[in-house]
């Protein structure tokens, strides 16, 4: 799981497919987008901690393995309509969601356009009582090789009790509320357990953050991200005249 997990961050233009060990995307360049629009004084989330996050949320010490049976469900979940699109209002993102899986090498595929969000069919379907895992780039590097920010740039700036929305293929729209917020260590293995199965309905989004780090032994491009980003965020009870309408 240690390769599933390095940083989601610079990604290049390419034709060809792109390999990674993480949730993330590098290419080859000096400094990150982060860095370069902000300074190395990069601020990084803190609401919450991974142990809250993680707290009474997971069934067991069950984790989701790329290519493996995930949520009893042989390895995905097939029925019922998938995620379409993203929002997150106080952010003003609206994105479209695309549907991943994991090569053949079981490493997670990573969205091949900086405005796209990942949602990893290896996880639960939002709405249902599980966790629904999702990826985006923080950066991206344009064939001129000019940084832009992600999708997920912003990311890091969600508070508890921000609101998340899913609209889903055949319409329905799925209110979540961010309940944490964290940063972890590039390095910690504890962050592949925010991906495992959980007793309530959750979103788990990801990204990379921090600075870039120069280290030709670590990542595919010369270096990684300092961090990794997660929220967490609780789907909110849909009113009575939703449920009714559903039953």
């Amino acid at each position: 799981m240690r390769t599933f997990l390095k940083s989601i961050g610079r990604s290049k233009q390419a034709g060809v497919g792109i390999i990674v060990a993480s949730l993330a995307v590098l290419a080859v360049s000096a400094f990150i987008v982060v860095n370069s629009l902000q300074g190395d004084a990069v601020e990084l989330p803190a609401e919450g901690s991974l142990e809250e996050i993680l707290e009474e949320r997971t069934i067991g010490d069950s984790v989701v393995i790329p290519g493996q049976p995930a949520f009893g469900q042989g390895g995905g979940q097939t029925d019922g309509p998938k995620p379409a699109r993203l929002a997150i209002p106080n952010l003003y993102l609206d994105a479209p969601v695309v549907i991943l899986g994991v090569d053949a090498e079981n490493i997670p595929q990573v969205p091949d356009a900086a405005g796209d969000i990942a949602w990893y069919d290896f996880s639960a379907i939002p709405g249902r009582q599980n966790n629904a895992v999702f990826s985006g780039h923080v950066d991206w590097q344009t064939r001129g090789g000019n940084p832009i920010p992600g999708v997920f740039y912003r990311l890091r700036e969600l508070r508890i009790g921000d609101d998340i929305q899913i609209t889903l293929e055949d319409g329905r729209q799925l209110t979540y509320r961010v309940t944490g917020n964290i940063a972890t260590d590039y390095d910690d293995p504890n962050v592949v357990k925010t991906m495992s199965q959980t007793v309530d309905d959750v979103i788990t989004l990801i990204t990379c953050g921090g600075s870039w780090i120069e280290d030709s032994s670590r990542g595919s491009f010369g270096g990684v991200y300092s961090h990794r980003i997660v929220v967490r965020a609780e789907r909110v009870t849909p009113a009575a005249a939703d449920l009714s309408a559903t039953n």
